[in-house]
Formats: structure tokens, sequence, C-alpha cells
């Protein structure tokens, strides 16, 4: 899975986006720091749909 980060210095946006159709992400706009010395925040990823693939294997003995 990757998870690419788009920061637009201008507008001041930030947008997430995943290659995994499945798993939602969204930045979470309440704790976002931008000033001159630093950047921060923090990105929600939902992987609940991507983890019920993995359920089935464990419950059928294959967690490889």
């Amino acid at each position: 899975m990757i998870v690419k980060v788009n920061y637009d210095r201008d507008s001041a946006t930030i947008t997430v986006t995943c290659d995994e159709e499945d798993v939602n992400v969204e930045v979470n706009t309440n704790e976002i720091t931008d000033d001159q010395d630093e950047l921060d925040f923090e990105i929600a990823v939902d992987l609940s749909s991507y983890q019920e693939s993995f359920n089935d294997d464990i419950l059928d003995g294959d967690n490889n």
C-alpha cells in the first residue's frame, strides 16, 4: 500500500491519496501545524476492509 501526501504551500492544502481502493485515508484537519519552522499533521487510515481479507485467511489457518 502506498499513501501519497501532497502539500500545496501556496494554498496550505494537504491532499492524501492511497493506491488501494478499499482503504480510506484523510487528513485530521484539527491537528495541522503549519508555521515557519515545521509542518505537522495527522493522517487517519481506515484499514477495516483491508483487514477483513487477512481475518479470513487466519480463520482458515493460513496466517502468512
